[in-house]
């Protein structure tokens, strides 16, 4: 009996990883000589769609555009920038006359169709943003808050996404060992009225501190820009940089010794992460009747579907009061869509695994996953286990679960958590170091639903 339990033991130790440390949901002491009966048990897992309504969508990236899914119905994406201005800037003291002002978008990907005609347009914010308000870093934030929706707007563009209206280049770079890698880019340029870069000169004429920092050029200068679409449906671009770039004339000194030669000149003011970049996402209310059902779940980004799972804890806390858990395990299994939609969406190569109640304040907080309370499961697409995100390990929030029963801290909540889509930062190795919300057009439909449980395998030790 006891070579049974020792190869039960092992194999534990080898299919699943587990803490330095051992997981207790009793305590127990062991008589020296004893044997440790070790074993393994299988709890059913519900789980069901939820709204995500809104997402912390803090971000560089700025998206626009509009896409109709046969699926997943509307989808619109437009946003609200605010421009860096470096510290003490000065213009040229010799500058002549204002010739252009634009704005330029960049973007090296974009989903959907590339040569669809869309049109956008371009509000000023009549409105500081609040820099400490957190809801405007949340995908809901409104922007009527921010510019006067009945004034006649900035510009309106018509373009595509690799129409005729764009521009693209590639950018060649090389590594250590003289391999090239090349990235492809377009842009788009929006002609905003030179009457608005005369005032922005003016502004700096009348007195240079209004260009001392960014704070006092968003303050005294140019509050920000919306960017929004108003025709069309099929594309979304995902817009990596952007700068308001102006353009002038000045005098510089000659070979005569004069300042007498007109030359022409520019400076750029970029949306850099140190000013706010807020999204705003919305969906049609096709989702709503998606997370009705109930043969399956949905994960569907950005801002859309999550799937929220509720773990056995009860079970597990009746069943192993006084036992030691050393491992839970769970997978997620995909389900293959039928290629009924023009441009399909991406899946989402990471599923974050966080309580419920933590799935706000954890990008608020700029969290990463910890092993402990919060996981995370890579897509795998092939081999065995093809199609499936898999949690191997979560024996350390299951254990947490049952304590808090234990001790009477439950709420609605406290057995559930959350699988949200999101994209990961690594390092040099290959090792995470950063999450964040997915934010690109990515779905994937879940075994799963309140007709049909999950399994969630757990292995024990008993004292």
């Amino acid at each position: 009996m006891k070579l049974k339990y020792l190869y039960a033991l092992l194999m534990s130790a080898l299919i699943y990883s587990c803490d330095d440390s051992t997981t207790g949901i009793g305590n127990s002491t062991i008589a020296a000589g004893d044997s440790i009966p070790a074993g393994a048990a299988i709890y059913n897992v519900t789980t069901r769609s939820i709204l995500a309504d809104s997402v912390f969508a803090r971000t560089s990236t700025a998206y626009l555009g509009k896409y109709t899914d046969p699926h997943f119905g509307e989808f619109t994406a437009d946003f609200i920038a605010q421009f860096n201005c470096t510290d003490d800037f000065a213009f040229p003291e010799t500058v002549q006359e204002i010739t252009n002002l634009q704005l330029r978008m960049f973007y090296g990907s974009f989903f959907g169709d590339s040569l669809n005609a869309m049109r956008m347009q371009v509000d000023t914010l009549n409105t500081i943003i609040p820099e400490k308000e957190l809801s405007t870093f949340y995908s809901s934030v409104d922007p009527t808050k921010y510019y006067d929706a009945n004034s006649k707007p900035l510009a309106r563009k018509a373009f595509a996404a690799k129409g005729s209206s764009t521009r693209d280049s590639t950018i060649v770079s090389y590594d250590s060992y003289g391999n090239a890698t090349s990235y492809s880019y377009c842009w788009q340029d929006v002609k905003l009225p030179l009457a608005l870069g005369e005032l922005m000169y003016n502004k700096y004429k009348e007195n240079p501190d209004n260009y001392k920092n960014a704070e006092q050029f968003i303050k005294n200068v140019l509050k920000g820009l919306y960017v929004h679409c108003t025709h069309g449906d099929g594309t979304i671009l995902y817009i990596d940089d952007m700068q308001l770039q102006l353009n002038f004339t000045y005098l510089i000194e000659s070979s005569s010794g004069k300042v007498d030669s007109l030359v022409h000149g520019g400076t750029v003011f970029a949306a850099t992460k140190e000013v706010i970049q807020a999204n705003r996402f919305q969906n049609s209310d096709s989702l709503k009747e998606l997370v009705k059902e109930t043969d399956y779940t949905y994960l569907k980004t950005p801002a859309g579907i999550y799937t929220e799972v509720t773990l056995p804890i009860e079970e597990i806390a009746d069943m192993h009061m006084r036992d030691t858990l050393n491992a839970a395990s769970i997978t997620f299994t995909r389900y293959n869509e039928k290629a009924d939609a023009k441009y399909p969406m991406g899946i989402p190569q990471y599923l974050l695994m966080v309580r419920k109640s933590d799935m706000y304040n954890f990008f608020e907080k700029n969290k990463t996953y910890d092993g402990l309370t919060s996981f995370i499961a890579s897509y795998t697409s092939s081999g065995a286990e093809g199609n499936t995100y898999a949690f191997n390990n979560i024996a350390s929030l299951v254990t947490l679960c049952v304590n808090e029963k234990k001790e009477g801290k439950t709420d609605e909540d406290w057995n559930k958590v959350v699988l949200i889509p999101v994209k990961v930062e690594t390092d040099s190795n290959g090792s995470i170091i950063g999450l964040k919300s997915n934010l690109d057009m990515e779905s994937s439909r879940l075994v799963g639903g309140e007709k049909t449980p999950l399994k969630m395998q757990i292995l024990y030790t008993k004292f």
